[in-house]
């Protein structure tokens, strides 16, 4: 945990003062350089369960998340996001057992850089990488027994592309994002059950003002 929070502090000190120094460079801070917008959209997330045999399962689930950043030179940006993303149920039968896992949450606390390609234009195609941290933490029963899988931070990264639409000061996003993280956790209850919440393959809107 100690790490993964050094990791996001070092992150976002590294981007902010990155933009803003950039931008001081040039044109001076400008109150158009930041921007504060939401997003949601629909996910598909892998959930996989080590240690039960079955298929993996993944299904279409909703996401939303929070986000704050700055443009640099118009050309590219840096944003920080809050994401909340809840995968549905997973169901496997196995042999003569069952086993369940629900209540699945994820926390996304992440850091993004794009790149805009086309940035006289209104309408702006992009692509670029994110980096950052995952908090996952879900239930489970395995045989009638019920339990928990150790909730833990783990490092998390993917990448994004879309389209901006730009309205005076405001922006208007649609993108695809791949994103995924590394965490294994364990079923408390029987410690070679592990859960995999990641892959997942998201479809997003997003809208940002600028200040």
């Amino acid at each position: 945990m100690k790490k993964i929070t050094s990791l996001l502090t070092a992150l976002t000190v590294s981007a902010v003062s990155s933009v803003a120094i950039a931008a001081g460079l040039e044109d001076g801070w400008s109150e158009n350089d930041i921007f504060i917008g939401l997003e949601g959209g629909y996910a598909k997330t892998k959930v996989k369960v080590d240690g039960v045999t079955g298929h993996d399962n993944s299904d279409n689930t909703g996401f939303f998340g929070v986000r704050l950043g700055s443009y640099w030179h118009d050309e590219a940006r840096a944003y920080l996001t809050v994401g909340y993303l809840k995968p549905k149920d997973a169901h496997w039968n196995y042999g003569s057992g069952e086993a369940k896992v629900n209540d699945i949450k994820q926390l996304n606390l992440l850091v993004s850089a794009d790149y805009l390609f086309m940035p006289e234009w209104q309408l702006q195609p992009f692509a670029g990488l994110t980096i950052g941290a995952a908090d996952t933490k879900a239930n489970g029963q395995f045989n009638n027994q019920s339990g928990s899988f150790d909730k833990k931070w783990a490092f998390a990264y993917g990448a994004q592309a879309g389209v901006i639409y730009q309205i005076d000061n405001i922006d208007l996003e649609a993108g695809l994002r791949y994103l995924t993280n590394s965490a294994t956790h364990h079923y408390k209850e029987h410690h070679d059950v592990k859960l995999k919440v990641n892959d997942s393959r998201q479809i997003y809107v997003a809208a940002a003002i600028h200040f």
